[in-house]
Parts: structure tokens; sequence; C-alpha cells
């Protein structure tokens, strides 16, 4: 039996922040560690550089602050691509600018992370806006399952 599903004006811009957009964020932030792998000299399956080496080689540090942004989009890419899709459903376009945002403020916060170069990498705080962003997104998820009560 064939079932239609139909989606509101301007969802296609949810669509491309959500699967287009966050995905190819993750593959990029994912070269960049690959990049400072080699110079950090940490041989797969090695996720980090050890405390010591990273405090002893910048290059070192450097990388895990890589692998740090990337592991950190990771874990909260799935749970926002699934809200900007739920979301998107009522509010196309206000997810999409949310969306847009935090995508944004994830590559503000890796390039604090990775190029900031700060102790402890608080070079990634520039980028916290993500936190705001990924909150509106929530909110408009709250909205919508409370519309459905």
């Amino acid at each position: 039996m064939a079932h239609t599903f139909t989606v509101p004006d301007n969802y296609g811009y949810v669509v491309l922040v959500a699967l287009g957009l966050a995905p190819v964020l993750a593959f990029a932030q994912g070269i960049v560690v690959g990049i400072c792998r080699k110079p950090a000299r940490v041989t797969y399956p090695n996720p980090y550089a050890t405390p010591q080496e990273a405090k002893e080689n910048q290059a070192s540090y450097k990388f895990n602050c890589a692998q740090r942004a990337h592991g950190n989009y990771m874990e909260n890419m799935p749970q926002t691509i699934a809200s900007m899709l739920f979301a998107g459903l009522e509010y196309p376009v206000a997810t999409a600018a949310l969306g847009a945002g935090w995508i944004f403020f994830r590559i503000v916060y890796a390039y604090g992370y990775i190029a900031g170069q700060q102790a402890q990498g608080k070079g990634r705080l520039y980028g916290s806006g993500f936190w705001l962003m990924q909150a509106g997104i929530w909110g408009l998820c709250v909205n919508m399952g409370l519309k459905m009560l």
C-alpha cells in the first residue's frame, strides 16, 4: 500500500542544512584530524596523543584539539539533525536558520579549538553559541510536541 507524506514549503532548506551541510562539516573535520595526525606522530589505532606528548609537542596538542572538536561534533550531530528534521515539519524557515547558525558556530568552535592553541582548548569557547542554536531547535521540537497533545 502506498502512503504519501506532505512536507511544508521551504522544507528543502531544512534538508540542505541537516542532511547536506552537517555531514559535510563532519567529513571536513575528519580530514583536519587526519592532516594533524601525521605531524603529531600518533599512530592508529590510538585516538589521542598522551598528555605528556601533548605537553612536549605542539603538533600533538593540536591533534588532540582537532580530535576532540571532531568528537564533540559527532556527539551532538545525530540528535541535532533529528531535531531539525522534526522541528522543520512545522517551522521550516526558523529551523533552517537555527541549523545554519548551529553549523556556523560549530565551525567557529572547531577553528578556535584547533587554531586557537589556547591552554585547555579554551579557544573553542568562541563558538559556544552553537548551544543557543541547538536549544532553539529543541525548543521548536518541544513546542511541536505540546501542540500534538
